[in-house]
């Protein structure tokens, strides 16, 4: 197996045309398994119920399965069904990593609703703990509120019955496949 090519500088300020050509293609490549990688992640959910009726990759294939049966175009789909899948790596800041991941690939509106769930979900809970229900309403005027509003009460918050419909992962696969290779981000637009 021949060695991968690789950049020959050691700080940035001497790097060459040459070694970024090099970093990248090797980007470019790394970039088309993105797909690959989200569904590798999301089987991560699988068994982890943090106390509620199912499991996090349940709640996630049920509220995409919702979305999908609504009619909802693929990349909301596909929001839908990754909307959760920072729960593992950062519990208290999940919208935030699931955002990060979809943003270069999905719509503004998408990117937003997926962001924000977090603080619209909360409406359904957080007078329970002792926090404001009512805290989203600080985002009344952002023009993507009632997206954000009708995801969480039509799917995110619909999501936690044992007996519901729910696709398995695999009927996600190509619109996943799809939406991280449509478009594809450049170096420039990733970062």
């Amino acid at each position: 197996m021949a060695e991968e090519a690789r950049a020959k500088f050691h700080r940035m300020d001497e790097g060459t045309v040459e070694d970024w050509m090099i970093i990248g293609g090797s980007h470019m490549e790394f970039a088309a398994g993105t797909a690959q990688r989200v569904l590798r992640h999301l089987e991560l959910l699988d068994g982890d119920y943090g106390g509620f009726a199912v499991d996090r990759l349940t709640h996630s294939l049920q509220t995409a399965t919702l979305a999908m049966r609504d009619g909802r175009d693929e990349e909301y789909i596909v929001c839908a069904l990754l909307h959760d899948i920072g729960d593992t790596l950062a519990p208290t800041n999940h919208p935030s990593i699931a955002a990060g991941i979809l943003k270069p690939w999905v719509s503004e509106q998408n990117h937003w609703i997926v962001e924000h769930h977090g603080i619209f979900q909360g409406y359904y809970f957080w007078h329970f703990l002792g926090g404001d229900r009512n805290d989203r309403d600080r985002f009344r005027e952002n023009p993507y509120y009632d997206s954000c509003e009708e995801f969480c009460e039509l799917y995110d918050q619909r999501a936690f019955d044992p007996k519901a419909e729910t696709l398995p992962l695999q009927e996600f696969e190509p619109l996943i496949h799809r939406v991280f290779a449509e478009g594809r981000p450049t170096i420039a637009a990733a970062s």
